[in-house]
């Protein structure tokens, strides 16, 4: 009897630490993968958006499609899109779409705006600061600005460009011409605008119209002041979280380093590559609806507050490359990789 109660006890106490750790372990649900036999117009995906309609829609090298939920259409440059390689995609307060083009590899042929029936295209003949869009944003009075490479911002007020060069200071390993090179725009809550380059990033006060100037590197976040002994910044996104704490991330080489960090407006944490976040260049982070971070590149690692989780092909991810993450209008993970957009859902772990 006294065997028989020790073996029960052993099974509970099994089956007790095997639901902890079930609880304790969060899921990234795949539940569809769409890819160019579905209709897409590559199965490389630079980026997914969903407009205000419901309406999917998915960058790629080789054009852009939209999806509707039963049908695909695909636009390239036959149908008046300024370039196939769509990289950025964004809607503006009007509802306009604006696509922006170019990647990491291929230079773009400038920014096309869609009203549902056409595309207008907009160059550096238009007043567009470079052709190479990275980054789009809208700020607080409907200005759009477009981030471009090698050509800084230019500023968008519905009729006419206007350029800012972010002539930042020349450091010993920092070329002028770096400051020019911008990535990635965020605001702040009070409206100041944040631009992420290959030097570091620039804060510019909307009201002064004036610049600050920051180096990012592991072991601080520091004005100019001390930055003529540092390499170049090389960051890729910029983005804000629900505490408005500044997540950067950079493209670096450092085998100890994910190349992630947290700026609180005094502290810069630099986060350390491990098994949960293996990874030396994000190319783009997502603030989801619940307030997790989602950084993308060889796979996808997420932040919920506490601790980072990562998630690969084991998951259901179609491609260990991933571009971008988007979430839709439904809570649903849009994932851009390599071999298709992948669609799933994330569940958090049980306390």
């Amino acid at each position: 009897m006294r065997k028989r109660l020790h073996v029960i006890w052993l099974v509970v106490f099994l089956l007790s630490n095997w639901i902890i750790s079930v609880a304790h372990t969060a899921e990234l649900k795949i539940e569809k993968v769409l890819t160019e036999a579905d209709g897409l117009a590559s199965n490389t995906v630079l980026t997914v958006f969903e407009d205000n309609y419901g309406t999917m829609w998915f960058g790629t090298p080789d054009g852009l499609t939209r999806y509707d939920g039963e049908s695909f259409q695909t636009f390239t440059i036959q149908d008046g899109l300024v370039d196939d390689t769509v990289s950025v995609i964004f809607q503006d307060q009007q509802g306009m779409l604006w696509f922006g083009t170019g990647s990491s590899s291929l230079p773009g042929r400038g920014v096309s705006r869609y009203n549902e029936n056409e595309f207008q295209n907009f160059t550096t003949a238009d007043g567009l600061a470079g052709n190479t869009v990275k980054d789009i944003l809208e700020d607080e009075m409907g200005r759009l600005w477009f981030a471009t490479d090698y050509d800084g911002v230019s500023r968008y007020d519905g009729e006419n460009f206007d350029t800012l060069m972010i002539d930042g200071p020349m450091g010993r390993h920092v070329l002028l011409e770096w400051w020019n090179v911008v990535e990635a725009i965020a605001q702040d809550t009070t409206g100041n605008l944040w631009f992420g380059n290959q030097a570091g990033i620039s804060y510019y006060n909307v009201k002064t119209s004036r610049f600050r100037y920051f180096a990012v590197h592991k072991d601080g976040f520091t004005p100019f002041v001390e930055m003529g002994d540092m390499p170049s910044a090389r960051v890729t996104d910029l983005q804000f979280d629900t505490k408005q704490n500044l997540w950067i991330t950079q493209d670096i080489a450092a085998p100890d380093d994910s190349g992630v960090r947290r700026y609180d407006g005094e502290e810069l944490i630099s986060f350390p590559r491990s098994e949960e976040l293996p990874m030396s260049s994000v190319k783009n982070i997502l603030l989801d609806s619940k307030g997790n971070l989602w950084f993308s590149s060889n796979g996808v690692s997420i932040y919920d507050g506490e601790t980072f989780q990562h998630f690969n092909t084991l998951d259901g991810l179609p491609s260990k490359r991933v571009w971008s993450v988007f979430e839709d209008s439904s809570g649903k993970l849009w994932f851009a990789t390599d071999a298709g957009a992948a669609v799933g859902t994330y569940l958090p772990s049980e306390e």
